[in-house]
């Protein structure tokens, strides 16, 4: 019987050994660098896992090219991200994980704000992806997504994304999703000045998707596109000047004649918008602005796509910061919301 029970003992005690460097002498250099990230030795998971860089099997290249990949991009080494998931690429071109890195490598350009060069990789996925190989990460859809919203949003090209979205929205079933796409097109629509081609899409929205958040926000995108709109100025300045004015005179009906008419915005930092009309949050503005003594107006600072003028020593005892967003819409500068902060949400910007 001793024979037999000693060697079920040895590698149970191999596996909890370390040795003076810090290092668990398991068998498996993947079983260690799971250990090691788990104290947190990064640096000694790379000197553990990069010869298995020149591995041939698929399994364990994967698994290595994954853990190093995490490792460089959180320590904000995106090149090196970017070498490591080619090795597997390189070796194994034509494998779905293949795929997903390459994937994982366009998203690396977009963060680096190389938007024609991730678009020009996305494309690549697309066009090369071989028809018999599985798709088991959604990758087709998921590239046609970000071709479609780079188009839109970083090469202005809306033409060629409302193709793109259209594609996509004819191989979609799910209802929300589908309104989301519409919403998007019709956006595309409204950018190219096409504006009865924009209402024809949030109309099947408003048809379409009753039930979700999106028919609410196309059919005040309707109102938008078919008000007056006497809400814009020329400059982000003017605009800003007449929101400070209004806001230190306490002048709720002055407000009102500067909100854009339709979609509205209303959110807390760091939490989703609400989108109604003005008069939704009118009475809110003027209750606080009731209480105001010594208002605080900052200077218009750049947010996304717009501008922000921030109000300090707002009479809100949970929220004294607000944010008035500005942007440039379809007639000009408007204003399209705010933004609900306090001292507390500031420090964790």
């Amino acid at each position: 019987m001793e024979s037999k029970i000693i060697p079920l003992f040895i590698p149970l005690f191999v596996v909890y050994l370390v040795n003076s460097g810090g290092i668990v002498l398991s068998l498996e250099p993947l079983d260690q660098a799971q250990w090691l990230l788990e104290k947190g030795e990064a640096d000694k998971v790379l000197a553990l896992l990069e010869p298995l860089l020149d591995s041939f099997s698929e399994e364990e290249l994967s698994q290595a090219v994954e853990i190093i990949y995490q490792i460089y991009s959180e320590k904000g080494e995106s090149d090196k991200a970017i070498q490591t998931l080619e090795k597997y690429i390189d070796r194994f071109p034509n494998t779905p994980s293949s795929y997903l890195y390459r994937y994982w490598i366009a998203k690396i350009e977009e963060e680096r704000e190389n938007f024609d060069k991730a678009l020009e990789l996305f494309y690549q996925i697309i066009d090369s992806y071989p028809p018999d190989v599985e798709d088991p990460y959604g990758l087709k859809n998921l590239v046609r997504e970000d071709i479609a919203y780079n188009l839109q949003y970083h090469s202005k090209n809306y033409l060629e994304a409302i193709k793109v979205y259209q594609e996509i929205l004819d191989s979609n079933s799910d209802g929300e999703e589908k309104a989301r796409i519409m919403m998007e097109i019709a956006s595309c629509y409204e950018k190219l000045g096409k504006i009865e081609e924009a209402i024809s899409y949030y109309q099947k929205v408003v048809r379409e998707a009753p039930d979700f958040s999106y028919g609410r926000w196309a059919e005040l995108r309707i109102v938008y596109l078919q008000s007056e709109p006497t809400w814009v100025e020329k400059s982000k300045e003017a605009l800003a000047q007449k929101l400070e004015e209004a806001f230190r005179s306490k002048d709720i009906k002055k407000l009102e004649s500067l909100a854009r008419k339709g979609d509205f915005w209303v959110g807390v930092m760091f939490s989703e918008f609400e989108v109604d009309e003005f008069y939704k949050v009118e009475n809110y503005l003027s209750e606080h602005l009731s209480k105001a003594t010594d208002l605080r107006v900052g200077k218009l600072e750049k947010r996304n796509d717009g501008f922000n003028l921030k109000i300090d020593n707002w009479p809100d005892p949970d929220y004294n910061i607000l944010y008035l967003l500005i942007e440039e819409g379809l007639y000009g500068w408007e204003w399209k919301g705010i933004i609900l902060s306090n001292t507390e949400l500031e420090s964790l910007q």
